[in-house]
């Protein structure tokens, strides 16, 4: 099943995260800054990151061009308990392919992880769109 890492300094949303989403039979690990998240990821894979936008230390949108710069090329999507501080397209450059405001409905963040983790797969998978 697919990995998936929970970045987010609020105690309560990483949990209720986690439990959404372990209901789905991913694998889950959590982080409280990005930091913890990047030295994780030195020696480990993922599927997908969620991110929270503000956390101490490095942003979420800072974690995610990070990432993006070190050719770690999976999908993020990122959460946030404010409005939307950047344009889609500069979201979507930095590779976040969904964005959720909190308080966000738990079911509509699992179906964007996981239409997240199928397009994933069909952009890697030559015919695999084809197939699906």
């Amino acid at each position: 099943m697919s990995h998936i890492l929970i970045v987010e300094d609020e105690p309560t949303t990483s949990w209720a995260l986690a439990e959404g989403l372990a209901d789905d039979g991913f694998t889950i690990d959590t982080f409280r800054s990005a930091e913890e998240a990047m030295a994780w990821l030195a020696n480990g894979t993922c599927d997908l990151v969620i991110t929270d936008l503000r956390l101490p230390g490095m942003s979420g949108l800072e974690f995610a061009g990070k990432l993006r710069r070190a050719r770690v090329s999976v999908p993020i999507v990122l959460v946030s308990a404010y409005g939307a501080e950047r344009t889609t397209r500069e979201l979507r450059r930095a590779g976040i392919v969904d964005y959720f405001t909190k308080p966000f409905q738990v079911d509509a963040l699992r179906r964007a992880v996981r239409r997240a983790l199928f397009e994933n797969v069909t952009r890697r998978v030559p015919g695999a769109r084809k197939a699906a």
